[in-house]
């Protein structure tokens, strides 16, 4: 069984999001946590205009939102008429991330799947307060649905990779059992300046290929300087419906290296794009 957290703020994104991870997972047991955080603005806005006990308010806040996912469940239920899913409603207060990690400690949770909105410059802040905080904070994978990504049959991944790190088989397992289960095809690619790989490089790829062997999957090698008009170009010409990556662990100034990679890669990646969790 799978345990994955939806997390929603009731908006189309976020319903969407829902809707996508019911259909990637309509042949998969799965318990689904959905998450709803009440904001101490909206809190603290109706405590002053309405002049209420601060318990009070609370107690309302947490009231009408636990109405709207059991609500949002019922609806779930009608529309997909799944057997093999189950819901079971959370309602958190004010901090994101935490209320997040609470719920992935508790429930064992394996997949966080979130709806994310493209970014321009103005709307930077939308997607980098949510989406971009998780794949930095949060210690599991994360599936992130931009908000115009058609519900479809997934066939063509891609998975980049530098070949510089030894990966773990439970680090790769969601990624692996998707492709297993639904017969994907994985592209694994290696993007860099250099045409030759050095031989722990050489290592890593023959372990991956290991991990892989249930897996239709092919190396790739592109020799090129700029990682994320690469990745796009790809994408497009090989009609891929998944982008895959892995967060690892970094010193300060790699990490900060790293946000500003991931942040290009979600503001403009137009397909689901799953970050897989590096543990030690």
């Amino acid at each position: 069984m799978r345990h994955i957290l939806l997390t929603t703020d009731f908006s189309e994104n976020s319903i969407h999001a829902i809707n996508y991870a019911l259909e990637l997972f309509m042949f998969t047991e799965c318990e689904f946590q959905l998450l709803n955080v009440v904001k101490s603005s909206t809190f603290i806005s109706d405590d002053l205009m309405q002049s209420m006990p601060t318990e009070s308010v609370y107690s309302e806040l947490i009231s009408d939102a636990k109405v709207k996912l059991e609500s949002l469940i019922e609806t779930l239920n009608d529309k997909h008429n799944n057997l093999l899913h189950t819901f079971e409603p959370i309602v958190d207060y004010d901090n994101l991330i935490g209320a997040i990690n609470q719920t992935v400690e508790l429930h064992q949770i394996d997949l966080i799947i979130m709806g994310t909105k493209g970014a321009t410059n103005l709307e930077k802040i939308i997607f980098g307060s949510n989406t971009l905080r998780v794949f930095q904070r949060c210690h599991v994978a994360v599936l992130a649905i931009p908000e115009k990504s058609q519900i479809k049959p997934i066939k063509n991944v891609l998975f980049t990779t530098k070949y510089q790190t030894t990966y773990k088989r439970k680090d790769l397992d969601i990624l692996i059992d998707l492709a297993e289960h639904y017969n994907y095809n994985l592209d694994v690619l290696h993007i860099s300046e250099y045409k030759n790989m050095d031989a722990k490089q050489q290592l890593v790829q023959k372990e991956l290929d290991v991990f892989f062997q249930n897996v239709n999957h092919q190396f790739v090698t592109k020799s090129e300087t700029v990682y994320l008009k690469t990745v796009l170009d790809y994408i497009d010409e090989h009609n891929i419906e998944l982008f895959c990556m892995m967060r690892k662990q970094h010193t300060f100034l790699e990490h900060l290296f790293l946000n500003h990679k991931t942040e290009q890669i979600a503001y403009n990646i137009q397909v689901p794009f799953l970050m897989l969790a590096y543990t030690e």
